[in-house]
C-alpha cells in the first residue's frame, strides 16, 4: 500500500467511520460488517431487515458470530431489491455460474433390513 493509498483510506474513514451495531436501523442502508476481531467481511454489503443482517450479493442471511461495527456506504437498496435477496436467501435457490437455479429437493435415504427372513 502506497502512502497516498493509506491518506486516501484514512480520509474515507474519517468522513464515514464504524458505530457500534446497536445503532443499526432497518432504513435500506447498504452497509459494511466487522467482526469483534476487527476482522472487516471483505467486498460483501449488507443490509438490516427485522433484526437480520442480509448479504446482497450473492443472496445470503449473515450467521456470523459476534458483529459489532457497521458502516453505512451512503446508498440504500430499494424495497423490491430487499424483498428479492431476502426471497432468494431463504437456501431454496442458489447461484452457479451466475445463473439461478431452485436447488433440488434433498431425498431421503431409508435403510431397509432384507425381507428374507428365513433364508441363509
Amino acid at each position: 500500500m502506497t502512502i497516498d493509498e493509506r491518506r486516501e483510506r484514512e480520509r474515507l474513514e474519517r468522513e464515514n467511520p464504524w458505530r457500534p451495531i446497536g445503532e443499526a436501523k432497518p432504513d435500506g442502508s447498504i452497509c459494511e460488517l466487522r467482526m469483534n476481531n476487527l476482522t472487516e467481511l471483505g467486498r460483501h454489503r449488507f443490509f438490516l431487515h427485522e433484526g437480520r443482517w442480509f448479504r446482497i450479493e450473492p443472496p445470503g442471511v449473515s450467521y456470523y458470530e459476534g458483529l459489532v461495527e457497521f458502516r453505512p456506504t451512503g446508498f440504500t437498496i430499494s424495497k423490491d431489491r430487499q424483498a428479492s435477496v431476502i426471497e432468494r436467501s431463504d437456501g431454496r435457490f442458489e447461484y452457479r455460474g451466475g445463473e439461478l437455479y431452485r436447488k433440488p429437493k434433498r431425498y431421503k435415504l431409508y435403510w431397509r433390513a432384507d425381507d428374507a427372513k428365513g433364508e441363509k
